[in-house]
């Protein structure tokens, strides 16, 4: 027959020291004994069933793991294992990409472990969207063709808090030199490169006649010549031809 004794491990639960006590007695009551000790031990990682499958996000997204494919999950020959998460982060190429290596580990109540890597990367691939592109205008060709006057666009992005919107122009020449038509293209950039743009045609229309003085009436003598240099000359002014 056997009796044992069992003595708790001071690491965990599942890990524990049985002193067996074999005792032989034969027919008239004589008696040996011996001593087998049994070890109990955890040593066997739990096993992890499954990992949340790498991904690409967009910025605007939660980089959480419950947005992300996550919790990991896992079983333990012995215990239930208890799931955590780490990350370390790696910049990307602008200031809104980033790179989350998210180590999954599963370890049970004896402190056997077991781990797998997500790789979640976060990408900026929406351009900008033009809140305002300025309307198409015609002005005249005393007016200024700069943005402040003609009209500017604005912009917003889904994670550049502050797209820079700048503009180009490509010039036709009109019916005279004073009239062109400026096409000009705003683009409106984000941090990371992706941009959108919109038209704008600028008509400069010369539609302004010049301002004349002209001589002051006058009377003269039969002999005398009637032409301008001696009655007097018109001048004339315009707002755009010199």
């Amino acid at each position: 027959v056997f009796n044992d004794i069992t003595t708790a491990s001071m690491l965990c639960a599942q890990e524990y020291t049985i002193a067996r006590t074999w005792t032989a007695t034969d027919n008239c009551g004589n008696s040996s004994t011996c001593l087998q000790t049994i070890l109990v031990d955890d040593s066997t990682p739990p096993v992890i069933t499954f990992c949340p499958a790498n991904l690409t996000i967009e910025c605007t997204e939660s980089t959480a793991p419950g947005s992300t494919g996550g919790p990991a999950t896992a079983t333990d020959n012995c215990s239930s294992p208890v799931v955590t998460n780490s990350d370390v982060t790696t910049a990307g190429a602008c200031p809104q990409e980033l790179t989350i290596n998210r180590t999954w580990i599963a370890t049970d109540a004896c402190g056997n472990s077991s781990t797998c890597l997500q790789v979640i990367t976060v990408d900026d691939s929406t351009p900008p969207v033009i809140t305002s592109c300025p309307a198409n205008v015609t002005i005249e060709c005393s007016e200024s063709t700069a943005p402040a006057n003609t009209g500017l666009a604005t912009a917003t992005d889904n994670c550049d808090p502050a797209p820079v919107v700048t503009s180009s122009d490509v010039t036709a020449a009109g019916a005279c030199p004073q009239e062109y038509t400026i096409t000009r293209t705003w683009l409106a950039t984000d941090a990371c490169g992706n941009s959108s743009t919109c038209l704008q045609t600028i008509t400069i229309d010369d539609s302004t006649p010049p301002s004349i003085t002209c001589p002051a009436n006058t009377t003269i003598e039969c002999t005398e010549s009637t032409a301008p240099a001696n009655t007097g000359s018109a001048t004339a002014t315009d707002n755009c031809d010199p």
